[in-house]
């Protein structure tokens, strides 16, 4: 009521002066202070106060309220320090016009905030994870204290509501697979500003991890196969689309670690990294070489009598991209039986082609493979001295453990496999 009868008054005043001039087509407002608040908070304060000026002198007459000039001023003056909480009005200038400036300044009723703490935290994900989400979002502390410091204490309300919206914005921007939650509180001395970024949609649950290596024993890759699962762990709790947008990415952070393991670089080795993003997300992490080719296996045949435990030993050397020379011992446990082979195969992406010469009892050995998958492959072999012919399609349960059923013109048999 006591607003509305100062308006009224206003009106009044400036209905007694006869002269005419160009009414007001526009109105900018200005708020300024010691230059202590952010021209965030001045905006915020100029554009409430612009609301109140507009439907004060739209399309009134420029003469008549520069004629009732300070009655409008006291007026503004009021409205503001009713609107802006926290603030008072130190001075109000009105310079009426086509475009009417009105310039304002104000001051901090009390105390203005000088110390701020964000406390920004990712929620649901892990904390390594956390580290690197946080960088995507290099600027939102900076900024936080940047509107915060300097504003008054008393300001906190309708500058926390600010402060939320735009870091929504920001989160929305930069990682809109998540979702921000916002308090400012004042303790003690400080002003303290929780973030907490969470995410949301179907999430990464569960993961399904592999590291495994064709080129040289799996034994080899234990310290590192543990010390990558856990980098792998770090990847539960992220939103799936997330792990789907940025799916090159993070596989590049998995592979550029993997390129500076000591154990890789003494080894030779060309690692790859593959993400399958899903509740269950699964990583696959292969150690190729294209320097060499060494495997341990040892067989246990179900279903035959003779041989049925055995092993076989492979040291291959590349001698071009595609092609390999290598050689081949194998031992029977019956009899103890050993065998010797010197070799060459032909590598065309998913197929092998190999011949080799096995002593001492003079045979040709030709085999072909196909790797479908990295868990399934086929397996063709003829063995010259008996006259034999093995299909075989093999399933490679984890790295060190698979089965293979062998179809042969000799007897058809089951086989488990270790893979070291």
């Amino acid at each position: 009521m006591q607003l509305r009868s100062l308006l009224l008054c206003c009106l009044l005043v400036t209905a007694a002066v006869p002269a005419w001039a160009e009414p007001v087509d526009s109105v900018q407002v200005r708020i300024t202070d010691n230059g202590g608040t952010s021209g965030v908070l001045l905006d915020r304060m100029s554009r409430s106060m612009q609301v109140v000026a507009e439907q004060l002198f739209l399309d009134k007459d420029s003469v008549n309220i520069n004629a009732a000039r300070g009655d409008y001023e006291r007026l503004l003056a009021e409205v503001g320090d009713r609107v802006l909480t926290g603030y008072r009005m130190e001075s109000v200038s009105v310079s009426a016009g086509s475009t009417t400036a009105i310039d304002m300044c104000v001051a901090p009723w009390s105390a203005a905030v000088d110390d701020v703490f964000v406390d920004l935290q990712f929620s649901g994900v892990e904390p390594g994870t956390a580290e690197w989400l946080q960088q995507r979002l290099p600027q939102l502390k900076s900024r936080i204290e940047s509107i915060l410091i300097g504003s008054s204490v008393d300001a906190s309300d309708w500058a926390g509501g600010i402060l939320r919206r735009m870091v929504r914005s920001e989160v929305e921007k930069e990682l809109p697979e998540f979702k921000a939650a916002v308090d400012v509180v004042r303790e003690d001395n400080r002003t303290v500003v929780q973030v907490v970024i969470y995410p949301v949609g179907q999430l990464v649950q569960d993961i399904n991890y592999s590291m495994e290596s064709q080129s040289i024993p799996n034994l080899l890759l234990l310290d590192l196969k543990q010390r990558y699962a856990q980098k792998a762990e770090a990847l539960r709790g992220l939103p799936v689309n997330f792990v789907k947008k940025h799916q090159m990415e993070l596989e590049n952070l998995l592979l550029t670690d993997l390129k500076n393991e000591k154990s890789v670089q003494r080894h030779n080795l060309e690692p790859s990294v593959k993400l399958v993003p899903a509740s269950t997300l699964g990583v696959e992490i292969g150690m190729g070489s294209d320097k060499y080719k060494i495997w341990f296996e040892g067989y246990g045949d179900i279903g035959r009598n003779d041989d049925n435990i055995s092993g076989r030993a492979h040291i291959g050397k590349f001698i071009s991209e595609q092609d390999e020379i290598f050689g081949e011992a194998g031992v029977t446990l019956d009899e103890v039986d050993w065998d010797f082979s010197a070799g060459y195969a032909r590598h065309w992406g998913k197929a092998t082609l190999s011949y080799m010469r096995r002593g001492p009892d003079g045979q040709n050995v030709y085999r072909g493979e196909y790797d479908f998958t990295n868990k399934w492959r086929l397996r063709t072999e003829y063995f010259s001295g008996t006259d034999t012919t093995e299909i075989a399609v093999r399933y490679r349960i984890h790295e060190f453990l698979s089965a293979e059923y062998v179809y042969s013109n000799d007897k058809p048999y089951f086989r488990i496999v270790g893979n070291l």
